[in-house]
């Protein structure tokens, strides 16, 4: 096999000519920053005389990426090279300060195939953790496939419609449901069987979000005003968090108010092996008190964001992430990290936000009057953008055992459908 080069969104993977007995290629994983530091070149990274470094660490950018890459003859010597190409980007002069290259439009790093093998340093790594789900069509179902035009059900297609909803909660936790209907409450029991019922919360039964609310009580936040509201879980200043919520769209935003989404859980595990295991470390350990205050209510509790098992699951050795906590408006004053570490620990969270809210994490849903998106509150976060205009949403939460119990069922019902057919 020939040398490849894979370039993924953080990180390169080259796969170096098979070594192994059993014919398997090595490959390592290179981060770009790593890369660009240890550019070989002589024009402005290695001196012309010495070969001694010139770039310095210090400028360059970790979230630097390669315009392209490929596999080529080194013109040195004719053997195998990974040729990278970047932007290029300011270095220090002799005084310190940050200039710009002069007339440079592309910088060319040449890299020995046999110099990264011997300087891999994360050599067929077995932990890797994909980027997490952020096509939409991943998780959308027209709800016409098995009902047009709002129909009712027949048995048939209740059960592939439900079980269609069990898979894609299971592999996504987000569903988005295209033209379900105006009916909030007869779409509680799309998810639920008839003897369970919605979670109400301290805003009542059903939430009605829109501005000039007056159908819920302690409506003063920011759920019923028309601000943007970023990601974030609801309730996390409550013990014990609803599993679900789904939004019906009763009326869309004459402009904006979309919808967006991230699966939380994967990006915990992509920021513990691929960003900054310390950041993951710090989010899972330190303790932060969410702290609800409105003019009639009052709840708060004191979580880690990131919740890991008690227990150590025996298949990685590891505790399991269990709950995702997060939400910017809820989150009290941080009182319990020693001064010395505060500042780490507020890195930590901009690292882990930076990620949340880059295009290849999200999920964007514009929901149209009739649709409904639910989603796993515990492990996927959700925000909308600023809106003007009478946008109103339905709010309803539900419980983690009453939904996976009633689409499980029709999960196992779908399935022996499917072996009589």
């Amino acid at each position: 096999m020939s040398v490849q080069v894979e370039l993924k969104p953080d990180w390169a993977r080259i796969a170096f000519p098979s070594t192994e007995p059993n014919g398997e290629p090595a490959f390592a994983d290179f981060h770009y920053f790593w890369l660009r530091h240890n550019c070989p070149c002589l024009n402005g990274c290695r001196h012309t005389a010495t070969k001694e470094r010139l770039i310095d660490a210090a400028v360059i950018p970790l979230e630097i990426r390669p315009l392209r890459a490929s596999v080529e003859s080194n013109p040195e010597d004719n053997a195998p090279a990974v040729v990278f190409v970047w932007e290029p980007i300011s270095t220090k002069d002799d005084t310190g300060e940050l200039v710009s290259p002069a007339g440079e439009k592309e910088h060319v790093s040449i890299f020995p195939v046999q110099w990264l093998r011997e300087n891999a340093y994360s050599l067929s790594r077995e932990r890797v953790h994909e980027l997490p789900p952020h096509d939409a069509a991943l998780v959308t179902i027209d709800y016409n496939d098995y009902a047009p035009e709002y129909g009712s059900l027949s048995d048939s297609n209740s059960i592939k419609y439900k079980a269609t909803l069990f898979e894609k909660l299971s592999k996504y936790g987000v569903a988005v449901i295209r033209n379900r209907g105006d009916n909030t409450e007869d779409i509680v029991y799309d998810f639920i069987d008839s003897s369970a019922d919605v979670i109400p919360s301290h805003f009542g039964r059903i939430e009605h979000l829109r501005t000039g609310n007056t159908e819920n009580a302690n409506n003063d936040q920011l759920g019923y005003t028309n601000s943007a509201v970023r990601l974030h879980t609801d309730q996390c200043y409550s013990e014990s968090v609803p599993g679900f919520q789904f939004l019906h769209c009763i009326r869309p935003a004459d402009i904006g108010g979309d919808n967006y989404f991230v699966h939380a859980e994967s990006a915990a595990n992509y920021l513990k092996t691929e960003i900054n295991s310390r950041a993951y470390e710090l989010l899972t350990t330190v303790p932060v008190k969410f702290d609800r205050k409105q003019s009639k209510f009052q709840a708060h509790y004191t979580t880690p964001i990131l919740r890991l098992s008690d227990k150590v699951d025996p298949k990685t050795n590891e505790r399991r992430l269990e709950q995702v906590r997060y939400s910017y408006f809820t989150q009290g004053a941080q009182t319990t990290v020693p001064f010395s570490q505060l500042r780490e620990w507020y890195e930590a969270q901009q690292v882990w936000d930076k990620l949340l809210y880059r295009d290849d994490f999200q999920i964007k849903a514009d929901l149209q009057s009739g649709d409904v998106v639910i989603y796993d509150n515990l492990k996927v976060l959700h925000a909308r953008n600023g809106f003007s205009g009478p946008r109103h949403m339905a709010g309803v939460y539900l419980d983690s055992a009453d939904l996976w119990s009633h689409l499980g069922a029709a999960k196992i019902e779908a399935q022996a459908l499917a072996v009589a057919a």
